[in-house]
This record gives C-alpha cells, sequence and structure tokens, in this order.
C-alpha cells in the first residue's frame, strides 16, 4: 500500500506540472510502471501557495480521493495508519522531489531556493461527502520575488500545467491586496486567487502581483492633507490682507522728522500726511491746501518685511485688488485700481462688489469716484496714500 500511495504522490506532482519545471511536462521522472499498477486516483488535488512578505511561501498540496464504497474506505484506513507510523517515507521521497523542482526554479529565476519542513498528513473529511485527503506541506524559502514593498509571484512555476481535476489557489496575508494577476483567474477572492484546470498556462504565467493595501490608498492621506493646508493657506491669504497685524488692523507707518524744519503727522491707519512748517491752514480735516504724500521709505520698507514675493499668477481677481490697495497705503481710488491692473471698469466694478461685504474691503463715495480702503482705514482722513485728491478737493472741483 505504502508502493501505492508514493507512486500516486509522484504522478500527480509530476501531472501538476511541479516535478518538471523548466523541464518538457511530460512526466519525466516516474517509477517504472507509472498509473497502472495504482489502484486508487484522487478525484481532485489542490494546490495553496501562501506567499509571506519576505517572499517565502508555505506550500500545501491535498490530494483528495471521494470514499464512495467501502473498500475505497478501508484503504484509506489503512494509508492513514501507514503515514501515522511512519511519515518519513512518505516526506522524504515527496521532499527530494519538490527540491528537485525548486533548484530548477533557482537556475531559472537566479534566486536561491530551498525546500525544507516537509510533512504528510491523512485525514478523513465530509465536503460534504466523505472524502480521504492525503496532505503535504512544506516551505518554499525566496519561492517569490520582492521588489520594494511588492511580492511578484509566479516565475518559480512558469508555464505550469493544472489537469481538469487539480486548481492553483495563491493566497497572501493580511495587510496586503491583489495588484495585477495573469491570465485572469477563475476566482478573485480578498486574500486569494484562484485557477482551477485544466489550465496551461504559457510562458510568463501565471503571474501575481501583491502589494500593501495602503500602498496606494496610503497615499491619498497625505494628498488630502496637502490639499487641506493649501486650502487653509489661501484662504488665510485670502482673509488676512497682508502686512495687517493680527487683530485685522491695518499696520502703523511713520515717516522720519524733517530736517529743514517741516513737520510731520503719523496716521494710524497707515497713511503719512505731511505739512509745511508754519502752514497753519493744512489741518487735520484735508483742506485746500493740503499736500499729497507718498507712503514713507520706512513703510515700504516694513511691507517688504511683512509681506513675502507672492507669485501673481497665484492670486485671485479679489486677493490682487486687496493686495494692490495695501501695497498703496490702503487707500485707492477704483479707477487707479482698474488702471492699475489693466482691467476694464466694469470688471473692475464686479470683482470689488462682494469685498465690503465679506470685510475684506471698505468703499465708499468721494465726489463721483469710488474710493477702496483697508477695514480699520479712517475714511475721514486726508486724502489718500496712492495720491489721489483729498475729500474737500473733489467736492469742490465736480
Amino acid at each position: 500500500m505504502q508502493r501505492t500511495v508514493l507512486l500516486l504522490v509522484v504522478a500527480l506532482v509530476a501531472s501538476a506540472g511541479l516535478a518538471s519545471v523548466g523541464a518538457a511536462q511530460t512526466g519525466a521522472g516516474l517509477p517504472s510502471g507509472g498509473f497502472d499498477q495504482m489502484d486508487v486516483s484522487p478525484d481532485d488535488v489542490l494546490i495553496a501557495v501562501t506567499v509571506e512578505p519576505d517572499g517565502d511561501a508555505v506550500w500545501e498540496t491535498q490530494y483528495r480521493i471521494r470514499l464512495a464504497d467501502d473498500d475505497e474506505e478501508q484503504a484509506f484506513e489503512e494509508l492513514r495508519a501507514d503515514v501515522e507510523s511512519d511519515p518519513d517515507a512518505y516526506t522524504s521521497r515527496f521532499g527530494e522531489r519538490m527540491r528537485t523542482t525548486a533548484g530548477a526554479a533557482e537556475n531559472a529565476t537566479g534566486r536561491e531556493m530551498n525546500v525544507t519542513n516537509v510533512s504528510v498528513s491523512a485525514e478523513r473529511r465530509e465536503l460534504p461527502q466523505s472524502y480521504g485527503v492525503l496532505t503535504y506541506r512544506f516551505e518554499w524559502s525566496n519561492f517569490a520575488a520582492v521588489d520594494g514593498d511588492r511580492l511578484l509571484v509566479g516565475d518559480a512555476v512558469d508555464a505550469l500545467f493544472l489537469d481538469e481535476s487539480t486548481s492553483l489557489i495563491v493566497s497572501w496575508e493580511d495587510g496586503y491586496r491583489l495588484g495585477e494577476a495573469s491570465p485572469t483567474p477563475t476566482e478573485t477572492r480578498d486574500d486569494a486567487v484562484v485557477w482551477q484546470g485544466p489550465v496551461d498556462f504559457t510562458e510568463g504565467e501565471p503571474r501575481v502581483t501583491i502589494e500593501p493595501e495602503g500602498l496606494a490608498a496610503g497615499l491619498l492621506p497625505f494628498v488630502a492633507l496637502g490639499l487641506l493646508v493649501a486650502v487653509v493657506a489661501v484662504v488665510g491669504y485670502r482673509r488676512r490682507p497682508w502686512g495687517a497685524s493680527a487683530s485685522g488692523e491695518a499696520p502703523v507707518a511713520t515717516s522720519k522728522p524733517a530736517e529743514s524744519g517741516a513737520a510731520t503727522s503719523t496716521a494710524a491707519d497707515g497713511a503719512s500726511v505731511s505739512t509745511a512748517a508754519g502752514s497753519g491752514e493744512n489741518d487735520a480735516t484735508g483742506g485746500p491746501d493740503a499736500e499729497k504724500s507718498e507712503p514713507s521709505a520706512a513703510a515700504d520698507e516694513d511691507a517688504d518685511v511683512a509681506a513675502p514675493p507672492v507669485d501673481e499668477d497665484l492670486l485671485s481677481n479679489e486677493e490682487q485688488v486687496i493686495r494692490l490697495v495695501e501695497e498703496n497705503g490702503g487707500r485707492m481710488k477704483q479707477k487707479r485700481v482698474a488702471e492699475e491692473l489693466d482691467w476694464t471698469a466694469a470688471k473692475t466694478s464686479q470683482v470689488v462688489t462682494g469685498l465690503p461685504d465679506e470685510g475684506d474691503l471698505d468703499g465708499f463715495r468721494l465726489g463721483r469716484e469710488n474710493v477702496l480702503s483697508l477695514p480699520g482705514y479712517d475714511a475721514a482722513g486726508e486724502g489718500d496714500a496712492a495720491g489721489d485728491t483729498d475729500r474737500t478737493a473733489n467736492e469742490g472741483g465736480e
């Protein structure tokens, strides 16, 4: 009986293509006598390969015989008793066959391989019919190629043949998922692919790519985080004018005292207004003799420090308006905004319409002109820092 089972195992391994990897699949290597000396044959064969993260694989080959009558049941019971009493008689012959197979795969792939920890068991199972199952289990080192975090399976059993009674299952551990498989499997599971024979794999088949579950999906959190940071930055950039303090107040610009005796005044709203020494007619209400003033050099210096260079192409229309007003001291005529940005009056009006409601800019009429100013700018102050004439002059001149 032992010889019968050994011949059975050798024949089945050869018929599944495992004993002839790298050679013609003709059943070469079978002892003389072959199949005609066997009084039992399996109803189906299951080859289950579990690939580990380091490329090693645990193989389990099950030969299942349906126990349809008393004679088959008696034969299997004798086999089970024989396996339990002398397992080495079975594992030594099978292990040698598989080490030969691994040696041929090693030559073909260039990876050092070995077959170890060969074991055998025989048990009766209800599937739901009664089956006798002879199972060989062993470990195959470097069975799969490791490419970074991915596992490439199949080159060690290239051009494998499965007959109509044989199935191949390639499975993987938790934390991995299927990348791709060729040819298309008969069945695809969450943790395995299955090919049901007959399948005559061609050169370059079968192939299974296994990759970590987070390889593709794990990039998504970083992408999402990057987008979130970008949105927050843009919103913050949009809502807070350049150079403004955390409280939302416009920066304070102070001009140096004139050495020639001219007096200078400092506006808390960021605009500096100069008056000639001894000229009592120039008061804080912006009388007819009020002089136009430009932002001081110190204010420009502070603005340069507070506002790092920004790519203009990345600014929205509203942001361009806010930045332009900020760069011109915090107050500017709408007409001049259109000129500076080379926009039409209609486009400028459309862009700035919603800014007062959002709290980004204030707007008011100065004579027949629309004037834009940063929040907190004193609209009743003298003139504007962008060279606009004062309110009195405009009202009187229109």
